[in-house]
């Protein structure tokens, strides 16, 4: 039984979340903006996190629909 070699380009999805909430911080930490009363780096740690899980979500319907969870 030959096993085909799919592409997954989609888990580079993953890279989102950390890039959201690692590597984005050192630049997101100098605003000095205030979203109401809450500080805006608490703003975009929030937003990471559903970004983050949306991402993950679209990797895991992805990988639903292309049958590839029956092989974990």
């Amino acid at each position: 039984m030959a096993r085909t070699k799919r592409r997954r380009w989609h888990w580079l999805l993953l890279v989102v979340p950390f890039a959201w909430c690692v590597a984005a911080i050192p630049l997101v930490n100098r605003i000095e903006y205030v979203f109401g009363s809450v500080p805006f780096l608490l703003v975009w740690m929030t937003a990471g996190v559903l970004v983050g899980s949306g991402a993950i979500g679209l990797v895991y319907a992805i990988d639903r629909r292309r049958g590839d969870l029956d092989r974990v």
